[in-house]
């Protein structure tokens, strides 16, 4: 990444960070603006930051102190650092609020919205349509109605402030909810489901927030491990869906009949499809995945007739045993 660039990121994260100064007391010191740029992958020296708060201060005169009562950094009055956008930008930036509506009002997304505000009137480009919807013109995938939708703003805050969370579970096979404590390491949506991923009793979790009630955000606070934010990423790149925890990935080779093969080619089963064979005869595509109940549910059964699991042999039991059941209940 050029050098330039890297300074220019720089500011921007340096400069967000200041911004929650107005949200929470005595934030940020020098030592937590080096954490956040090192977990943005930007790991600089305490002189470099220095460097660029003065930056900040004297070329772009931002109103910045050190403030000795709160022992942080901080703006004495709103300000915004100004970011070379065109219109264009502004537009896909304003589609993609759109989308994060659905996190309700959690601060962060509250400071984007008021950002972009500023940005928009910057450029001169507030209310051009004021009367039109962007979800007039884009039918986005989520249902802002669905179980759980308020749930979401304080999972991203609790996720943020690293923070324990305890609520209710009620799974779908239980009559009974159970009580559960988790330390939340990140949101996962599939399907137009939302789940939170963690660790309960320093084990792996997965939840569905439309299953949980009763949430509390703990004032107990945790330190994340960068180990689990691994192993959480490592276990969903070869999964389909979320369940994924406590699966070995595997070689799974299908047959599609030749009326799915474009469909099949034009829109991957899973980011390691890859084609072994494409005749007249149909498609064979190889797959790299955990093969859990949703990918069999996903990726094999809703295409009926018109696949055949050709490996692994348990993986083709499997699917027939569950066709032999349907084929009896409909007997």
């Amino acid at each position: 990444m050029p050098k330039n660039k890297n300074a220019y990121l720089r500011y921007l994260i340096i400069h967000s960070q200041l911004k929650r100064n107005k949200y929470k007391y005595g934030y940020p010191t020098l030592e937590d603006l080096l954490w956040c740029l090192e977990d943005e992958g930007l790991k600089v020296s305490s002189s470099t930051v220095e460097k660029d708060l003065r930056f900040l201060k004297y070329e772009r005169e931002a109103p910045l102190v050190y403030d000795h009562t709160q022992r942080c950094y901080r703006y004495t009055r709103d300000w915004e650092f100004d970011i070379p956008l065109t219109p264009d930008d502004l537009k896909i930036i304003r589609m993609l609020v759109h989308k994060l509506e659905i996190f309700g009002e959690a601060r962060e997304f509250l400071m984007v919205k008021d950002s972009i505000e500023r940005l928009s009137s910057h450029f001169e480009l507030v209310n051009l349509f004021e009367n039109e919807r962007i979800d007039k013109y884009i039918l986005f995938e989520y249902s802002k109605g669905f179980k759980g939708k308020e749930l979401l703003a304080p999972l991203y805050e609790a996720i943020h402030e690293h923070r324990e969370i305890k609520f209710s579970h009620h799974r779908y096979d239980s009559d009974k909810p159970t009580e559960r404590t988790l330390q939340p390491y990140t949101l996962k949506e599939h399907r137009n489901r939302w789940y939170i991923i963690g660790k309960e009793d320093d084990k792996p979790r997965i939840f569905g927030v439309d299953r949980i009630t009763d949430l509390t955000i703990s004032d107990r606070y945790f330190l994340p491990e960068k180990d689990f934010y691994d192993e959480i990423f490592r276990v969903l790149y070869d999964a389909v869906g979320v369940m994924a925890f406590g699966y070995e990935s595997e070689d799974v080779l299908l047959h599609f009949t030749s009326d799915k093969a474009s469909y099949i080619k034009s829109l991957m089963l899973h980011r390691s499809q890859e084609i072994i064979r494409d005749d007249e005869d149909g498609l064979t595509v190889k797959l790299h995945v955990k093969v859990t109940e949703e990918f069999i549910m996903d990726c094999i059964l809703r295409y009926g007739s018109s696949v055949k699991v050709l490996e692994p042999a348990h993986l083709a039991e499997k699917v027939k045993n569950i066709h032999s059941r349907a084929l009896k209940m409909h007997s």
